[in-house]
């Protein structure tokens, strides 16, 4: 678990899926999971290299194509599946794939970042009940991985995620080896911290005009009651910024930006966000449809928040995707039930210049 990492290809590495199970256990303490570890540490090291590595999730439904006369009656061996009876044989491990699938709320052969899967894996699944230690006890003919009862997967899997964002942030290279952050490396804390300083001092005294992302124009409104710098982004000072300088260009730009030079989940060797680079994407796309605005426009911040206030209702239209619906967890809702755009609307924040009055929400 060395830092700083290196990133590695984009191409997924194609797992069976019961195997993000036992690399869990390997980092849990387990030297001998029953695919070998030679199986496992290309995983572990292409995982910890680049959390967002993506992985292509595989389980055997062939098999259940073959017609039941071809299967045990042999009536036409030559229309089986190659190698149908070991596979058929591995009927406990097939198992484990469909059930790690379901839980994930994915089908065979699909793909998604180590990140994703195993925020998803812990927090649905905690132990290895039903899938590796069986539901009803072991038998003869449903054995139990050896290592079903050793609490090496719970060991890691119970603390799940540790802590939001500014957690996160405060303990940096803290993290490694607890939950999520055993499978996948955390920033180091000076680094973060470097790159905080560095970037709120350029943003406060330096820029002539600021970079941020169109989901991000909304996130400065839901902390515009904050004060004090955050930690884990600039928002506040970005908001201070337009505040003091309504005039100021702001260039609206897909992708991570000025708020997320400090932040846990920011790989500045990708410019890549881990936590939100889906559906934070998608929320960028939705704000400048409706601003009317194509990628990389550039208005003034107090004409740029004036044009947000005529035209988005409430967050509901874009953090609740319309009509607060979760299709999944990475495509879930953000907090769009606090009325702070249309208190903002209000107030004229960031349409003109701070006074006793309008300051806060």
């Amino acid at each position: 678990m060395s830092f700083p990492p290196q990133p590695t290809s984009d191409h997924p590495i194609p797992i069976r899926a019961h195997h993000l199970l036992c690399a869990v256990c390997v980092r849990g303490g387990c030297d001998s999971p029953p695919c070998g570890l030679e199986a496992l540490q290309p995983l572990l090291d292409a995982m910890w290299a680049d959390p967002f590595q993506s992985l292509l999730l595989h389980a055997d439904l062939d098999i259940a194509l073959a017609h039941y006369r071809d299967a045990y009656t042999s009536r036409d061996p030559v229309a089986l599946p190659e190698g149908f009876a070991n596979r058929r044989a591995d009927y406990v491990t097939r198992k484990k794939d469909l059930e790690v699938l379901r839980v994930l709320g994915l089908i065979p052969n699909s793909a998604l970042p180590a990140f994703i899967a195993y925020r998803l894996l812990f927090s649905r699944q905690p132990t290895l009940q039903g899938i590796c230690r069986s539901a009803t006890g072991p038998s003869e003919n449903w054995p139990e991985c050896p290592h079903a009862r050793a609490g090496y997967y719970e060991r890691i899997a119970a603390e799940g995620e540790v802590g939001d964002l500014e957690v996160q942030t405060r303990l940096g290279e803290e993290l490694a080896g607890r939950g999520l952050w055993a499978m996948v490396h955390p920033r180091n804390r000076a680094d973060m911290a470097a790159a905080k300083q560095a970037s709120a001092r350029y943003i406060r005294e330096q820029a002539d005009r600021l970079f941020i992302r169109p989901a991000h124009l909304l996130c400065i409104l839901c902390t515009a009651d904050q004060q004090e710098p955050l930690i884990q982004d600039n928002l506040v000072e970005l908001r201070q910024r337009m505040e003091a300088d309504p005039d100021i260009p702001v260039t609206l730009t897909e992708g991570c930006c000025m708020v997320c030079d400090s932040c846990n989940v920011y790989d500045p060797a990708r410019h890549l966000c881990y936590h939100g680079h889906i559906k934070a994407a998608l929320r960028d796309l939705m704000v400048l449809e409706l601003l009317d605005l194509p990628p990389g426009a550039t208005l003034p911040a107090g004409e740029l928040y004036q044009r947000i206030y005529d035209r988005i209702g409430s967050l509901k239209e874009v953090c609740g995707w319309r009509d607060g619906s979760s299709t999944a967890p990475f495509w879930g809702p953000c907090s769009y039930d606090r009325p702070v755009l249309e208190q903002a609307r209000e107030m004229g924040l960031l349409t003109v210049r701070p006074t006793r009055e309008n300051r806060g929400v």
